[in-house]
């Protein structure tokens, strides 16, 4: 296949997909697909059931592509702006994580700076980034500093979110993960902080006797307590009293 041939292919498969979810828009009763608060984050109003139905009904057609056009689509459909055409890029890129080397980490900066929006990055963490940090540890994880400190919030969150469910049920990145925490304790904004909560209640779950008298500490040096109840939620009972009644 020539490189116009290819670009035609997937130029046209990408104006089928917009059709397709403008008008799948057009019939919902939602203004967006999620609760987002960056105004760069654009929606047609196509929720989670419908996007998973649309998704499943498309695969026939970016079975046909070849992988570098995989690769090329989900760049177009994340500089789209819309939120559900991230998603359909999230799918191809999630089934494609082994192109990732880290030679062409490049690109998972590029996208990751197209998705603006918690529920997007927390799928390219959760879905993506976590198949490349087994295969590519080291660089994966350098890669991660630099987010950790970026401007962009969005970069941040997801610095510390992927050290959150299955990936901190590995227990292998305490030390890692604990780093990026203490960088954004003293983060301004929501999204990061919430971030950063989830991250040290996920990793309590694994290693307690550690985490725990870090969150304490935390509350005793008034750190916000939208990261330091976020990560409290599993602790119940009398022990969460006694807790939280210390000063």
């Amino acid at each position: 296949m020539t490189a116009q041939n290819s670009d035609t292919q997937i130029e046209l498969l990408h104006n089928i997909i917009i059709k397709d979810l403008q008008a799948l828009g057009e019939q919902s009763a939602y203004k967006a697909d999620a609760d987002e608060i960056d105004p760069r984050y654009l929606s047609y109003g196509v929720r989670a059931p419908e996007m998973k139905r649309f998704i499943s009904q498309i695969k026939p057609e970016l079975k046909t592509l070849e992988r570098n056009q995989k690769i090329e689509l989900a760049g177009r459909l994340i500089s789209s702006g819309f939120g559900e055409q991230k998603t359909v890029a999230l799918a191809i890129l999630e089934r494609e994580a082994n192109y990732f080397t880290p030679e062409r980490f490049k690109l998972l900066d590029e996208f990751i700076r197209g998705l603006c929006g918690w529920s997007k990055i927390d799928a390219y963490t959760g879905l993506f980034l976590r198949q490349i940090l087994k295969s590519h540890e080291a660089d994966l994880i350098k890669l991660l500093k630099s987010w950790n400190c970026d401007d962009d919030l969005w970069l941040r969150r997801a610095s510390v979110v992927l050290f959150t469910r299955q990936v901190a049920r590995s227990q292998q990145y305490i030390d890692v993960a604990l780093a990026n925490c203490e960088t954004l304790i003293h983060d301004k904004e929501h999204l990061v902080q919430t971030g950063v909560g989830w991250c040290l209640r996920d990793l309590m779950r694994w290693h307690k006797k550690e985490i725990l008298p870090y969150v304490i500490n935390l509350r005793a040096n008034g750190i916000s307590s939208k990261i330091t109840l976020y990560a409290l939620r599993d602790i119940k009972g009398d022990e969460r009293k006694e807790i939280l009644g210390k000063k």
